[in-house]
Formats: structure tokens, sequence, C-alpha cells
């Protein structure tokens, strides 16, 4: 049952709610970041990011976890995604054709400027971390 309305394209503030370990038609690792947006008409809603595991995505890895204001260190990390739960982030959302149907794609993940973390949580109490 299709009962939300597509979220227009945009950056939209949000919060990692939860992270889902899956594994790809191909076969690979992959995590699932489950975002809510934290803010505005659309508070509440949830949005998902892909995370496949494989050598050619480690930069998009790299990215996200930067995004979520967590810097790296060159080389070999071990990272856990349970520890940004609650972080905060500016998620891409773009759409895309699924099914015959337009849905919502998160093309990427921003860090958030000082002043949108500033904002962030004057109305936003129901962050559970």
């Amino acid at each position: 049952v299709d009962s939300f309305e597509t979220i227009p394209q945009g950056k939209y503030t949000c919060y990692l709610f939860d992270v889902d370990e899956r594994t790809t038609k191909a076969g690979a690792p992959m995590y699932v970041l489950i975002l809510k947006i934290a803010d505005g008409e659309h508070k509440g809603r949830q949005l998902f990011y892909n995370l496949p595991v494989m050598k050619q995505t480690m930069w998009k890895i790299k990215e996200s976890i930067e995004a979520f204001g967590q810097e790296l260190p060159k080389g070999p990390i071990s990272i856990d995604f349970d520890d940004l739960l609650g972080k905060k982030v500016k998620a891409i959302v773009t759409h895309r054709e699924w099914e015959g149907k337009t849905r919502e794609n998160v093309a990427g993940l921003e860090r958030l400027t000082g002043a949108e973390l500033a904002d962030f949580g004057q109305e936003n109490d129901e962050v559970p971390f």
C-alpha cells in the first residue's frame, strides 16, 4: 500500500536512525543506512541509503562516514555504523523510477555546516539518542 507521497527532490537534514546489514543481488555485503528526516514538512519520514561493501565502493563508504562528521585516518580501519546512530547529516534526495513508480533516491550525503548543526534539535525532541 502506497500511503506516502514522494518526497520532493532536495536536501534534507536527517539523523541516522538504524543500520541494516544485507546482501546485494551479486552477493556482496551491504549496509543500508536508515535515515529519518529531522524537521520540516516531511519530519519523521524515512530514507534509505545503500552502501555496498566492495573495493570499487570504498570511496562512497568513506565519504558517507565523513559526512557524519567522522575523521578517518589513512589506511585500513574498522567502523561500526552503530556508533553513528543519532548523528546528523544532510541527505541529497533525487527521484528514480522503480517498478513503474517514482521513488525517492538518496544520491549522497553531506556534512552539516556549523549553523545547521546549531539549529538542529531545537524542534527535534524525537531523536532517541
